[in-house]
Protein backbone atom coordinates (compact mmCIF):
# COMPACT_ATOMS: atom_id res chain seq x y z
CA UNK A 1 0.00 0.00 0.00
CA UNK A 2 1.05 3.57 -0.71
CA UNK A 3 2.02 2.79 -4.29
CA UNK A 4 0.97 5.07 -6.79
CA UNK A 5 3.22 4.53 -9.82
CA UNK A 6 4.41 2.07 -11.79
CA UNK A 7 7.56 2.87 -13.34
CA UNK A 8 8.46 2.53 -17.46
CA UNK A 9 9.67 -1.07 -17.85
CA UNK A 10 8.97 -1.67 -14.26
CA UNK A 11 8.17 -5.64 -15.16
CA UNK A 12 9.89 -5.79 -18.72
CA UNK A 13 9.98 -9.20 -19.35
CA UNK A 14 9.67 -11.02 -16.10
CA UNK A 15 8.71 -13.93 -18.02
CA UNK A 16 7.68 -16.26 -14.73
CA UNK A 17 5.32 -14.02 -13.39
CA UNK A 18 1.86 -15.15 -13.86
CA UNK A 19 -0.47 -12.89 -11.95
CA UNK A 20 -0.20 -9.28 -10.03
CA UNK A 21 -2.46 -7.64 -8.04
CA UNK A 22 -2.17 -3.90 -7.98
CA UNK A 23 -2.70 -1.87 -4.84
CA UNK A 24 -5.84 0.53 -4.55
CA UNK A 25 -3.23 3.43 -4.31
CA UNK A 26 -2.03 3.18 -7.70
CA UNK A 27 -3.09 5.92 -10.04
CA UNK A 28 -0.51 5.69 -12.83
CA UNK A 29 1.09 2.73 -14.75
CA UNK A 30 4.29 3.69 -16.46
CA UNK A 31 4.99 2.76 -20.50
CA UNK A 32 5.83 -1.11 -21.20
CA UNK A 33 5.36 -1.79 -17.42
CA UNK A 34 4.37 -5.17 -18.31
CA UNK A 35 5.81 -6.08 -21.49
CA UNK A 36 7.33 -8.91 -22.22
CA UNK A 37 5.59 -10.97 -18.57
CA UNK A 38 4.99 -14.25 -21.27
CA UNK A 39 3.39 -16.21 -18.52
CA UNK A 40 0.91 -13.54 -16.98
CA UNK A 41 -2.07 -14.80 -17.25
CA UNK A 42 -4.19 -12.09 -14.86
CA UNK A 43 -4.14 -8.73 -13.32
CA UNK A 44 -6.51 -6.64 -11.54
CA UNK A 45 -5.78 -3.10 -12.27
CA UNK A 46 -7.06 -0.49 -9.44
CA UNK A 47 -9.92 1.87 -10.16
CA UNK A 48 -7.73 5.16 -10.03
CA UNK A 49 -5.97 4.44 -12.91
CA UNK A 50 -7.13 6.52 -15.55
CA UNK A 51 -4.48 5.76 -18.28
CA UNK A 52 -3.19 1.76 -19.70
CA UNK A 53 0.02 3.25 -21.66
CA UNK A 54 2.30 2.63 -24.32
CA UNK A 55 2.78 -1.07 -24.88
CA UNK A 56 1.72 -1.71 -21.11
CA UNK A 57 0.98 -5.34 -21.71
CA UNK A 58 2.62 -5.75 -25.32
CA UNK A 59 3.50 -9.25 -25.96
CA UNK A 60 1.57 -10.54 -22.34
CA UNK A 61 1.25 -14.24 -25.04
CA UNK A 62 -0.56 -15.60 -21.66
CA UNK A 63 -3.20 -12.81 -20.95
CA UNK A 64 -6.79 -14.34 -21.18
CA UNK A 65 -8.95 -11.63 -20.39
CA UNK A 66 -8.84 -8.00 -18.86
CA UNK A 67 -11.44 -5.67 -17.34
CA UNK A 68 -10.35 -2.20 -16.98
CA UNK A 69 -11.46 0.28 -13.98
CA UNK A 70 -14.15 3.24 -14.78
CA UNK A 71 -12.14 6.29 -15.34
CA UNK A 72 -9.68 4.80 -18.02
CA UNK A 73 -9.45 7.43 -20.78
CA UNK A 74 -7.32 6.35 -22.76
CA UNK A 75 -5.53 3.27 -24.02
CA UNK A 76 -1.89 3.85 -25.46
CA UNK A 77 -0.15 2.89 -28.69
CA UNK A 78 0.38 -1.23 -28.81
CA UNK A 79 -0.91 -1.44 -25.32
CA UNK A 80 -2.75 -5.03 -25.97
CA UNK A 81 0.17 -5.66 -28.96
CA UNK A 82 0.59 -9.33 -29.34
CA UNK A 83 -1.47 -10.65 -26.87
CA UNK A 84 -2.41 -13.04 -28.46
CA UNK A 85 -4.51 -15.01 -25.80
CA UNK A 86 -6.54 -12.79 -25.05
CA UNK A 87 -10.49 -13.61 -25.81
CA UNK A 88 -12.38 -10.64 -24.81
CA UNK A 89 -11.87 -7.31 -23.66
CA UNK A 90 -14.69 -4.72 -22.28
CA UNK A 91 -13.43 -0.92 -21.97
CA UNK A 92 -14.92 1.19 -19.37
CA UNK A 93 -16.85 4.37 -20.72
CA UNK A 94 -14.64 7.63 -20.92
CA UNK A 95 -12.50 5.82 -23.20
CA UNK A 96 -12.29 7.90 -26.77
CA UNK A 97 -10.02 6.40 -28.78
CA UNK A 98 -8.75 3.08 -29.20
CA UNK A 99 -5.03 4.28 -30.28
CA UNK A 100 -2.01 2.93 -33.05
CA UNK A 101 -2.07 -0.89 -32.70
CA UNK A 102 -3.70 -1.08 -29.81
CA UNK A 103 -4.75 -4.43 -30.38
CA UNK A 104 -3.03 -5.54 -33.22
CA UNK A 105 -2.36 -9.08 -33.85
CA UNK A 106 -4.28 -10.08 -30.86
CA UNK A 107 -5.20 -13.38 -32.81
CA UNK A 108 -7.44 -14.95 -30.15
CA UNK A 109 -9.94 -11.70 -29.44
CA UNK A 110 -13.50 -12.56 -30.25
CA UNK A 111 -15.63 -9.74 -29.11
CA UNK A 112 -14.45 -6.54 -27.73
CA UNK A 113 -17.01 -3.87 -26.14
CA UNK A 114 -16.29 -0.24 -27.32
CA UNK A 115 -17.99 1.96 -25.08
CA UNK A 116 -20.11 4.87 -26.74
CA UNK A 117 -17.14 7.61 -25.90
CA UNK A 118 -14.87 5.99 -28.89
CA UNK A 119 -15.02 8.92 -31.20
CA UNK A 120 -11.86 7.61 -33.18
CA UNK A 121 -10.37 4.06 -33.96
CA UNK A 122 -6.63 4.68 -34.76
CA UNK A 123 -3.89 2.99 -37.21
CA UNK A 124 -3.87 -0.33 -37.19
CA UNK A 125 -5.75 -1.24 -33.98
CA UNK A 126 -7.54 -3.96 -34.25
CA UNK A 127 -5.17 -5.28 -37.46
CA UNK A 128 -4.73 -9.08 -37.49
CA UNK A 129 -7.20 -10.09 -34.98
CA UNK A 130 -7.87 -13.12 -36.70
CA UNK A 131 -10.92 -14.04 -34.51
CA UNK A 132 -12.49 -10.96 -34.48
CA UNK A 133 -15.84 -11.79 -36.52
CA UNK A 134 -18.23 -8.67 -35.61
CA UNK A 135 -18.33 -5.34 -34.52
CA UNK A 136 -20.38 -2.51 -34.17
CA UNK A 137 -18.87 0.54 -33.76
CA UNK A 138 -20.16 3.71 -31.48
CA UNK A 139 -22.21 6.39 -32.63
CA UNK A 140 -19.89 8.50 -31.92
CA UNK A 141 -16.73 7.36 -33.69
CA UNK A 142 -16.07 9.95 -36.88
CA UNK A 143 -12.66 8.26 -37.81
CA UNK A 144 -11.52 5.13 -38.92
CA UNK A 145 -7.56 4.88 -39.35
CA UNK A 146 -5.24 3.08 -41.74
CA UNK A 147 -5.80 -0.78 -42.19
CA UNK A 148 -7.56 -0.57 -38.38
CA UNK A 149 -9.09 -3.67 -39.41
CA UNK A 150 -7.16 -5.03 -41.85
CA UNK A 151 -5.92 -8.53 -41.78
CA UNK A 152 -9.34 -9.56 -40.02
CA UNK A 153 -9.90 -12.60 -41.94
CA UNK A 154 -12.96 -13.80 -39.78
CA UNK A 155 -14.60 -10.47 -39.67
CA UNK A 156 -17.86 -11.23 -41.08
CA UNK A 157 -19.90 -8.29 -40.31
CA UNK A 158 -19.13 -4.57 -39.29
CA UNK A 159 -21.68 -1.14 -38.81
CA UNK A 160 -20.11 1.70 -39.14
CA UNK A 161 -21.91 4.96 -37.62
CA UNK A 162 -23.46 7.46 -39.92
CA UNK A 163 -21.03 10.43 -38.65
CA UNK A 164 -17.80 8.49 -40.21
CA UNK A 165 -16.07 10.82 -42.02
CA UNK A 166 -13.13 9.73 -42.38
CA UNK A 167 -11.69 5.87 -43.40
CA UNK A 168 -8.46 5.18 -43.74
CA UNK A 169 -6.21 3.20 -46.40
CA UNK A 170 -6.33 -0.55 -46.34
CA UNK A 171 -8.88 0.03 -43.47
CA UNK A 172 -10.26 -3.19 -44.55
CA UNK A 173 -7.76 -4.85 -46.31
CA UNK A 174 -7.85 -8.65 -46.96
CA UNK A 175 -11.10 -9.58 -44.78
CA UNK A 176 -12.19 -12.34 -46.70
CA UNK A 177 -14.95 -13.19 -44.77
CA UNK A 178 -16.42 -9.84 -44.59
CA UNK A 179 -20.30 -10.21 -46.52
CA UNK A 180 -21.87 -7.30 -44.24
CA UNK A 181 -21.49 -3.79 -44.15
CA UNK A 182 -24.06 -1.61 -42.45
Amino acid sequence: EGVTEIGNDAFYRCSSLTSITLPESVTSIGDYAFSKCHSLTSITIPEGVSEIGNGVFSTCISLTSITLPEGVTEIGNNAFFYCNSLTSITLPEGVTSIEYSAFQSCNSLTSITLPESVTEIGNFAFQECSSLTSITLPEGVTEIGESAFGYCSSLTSITIPEGVTSIGDYAFYLCSSLTSID
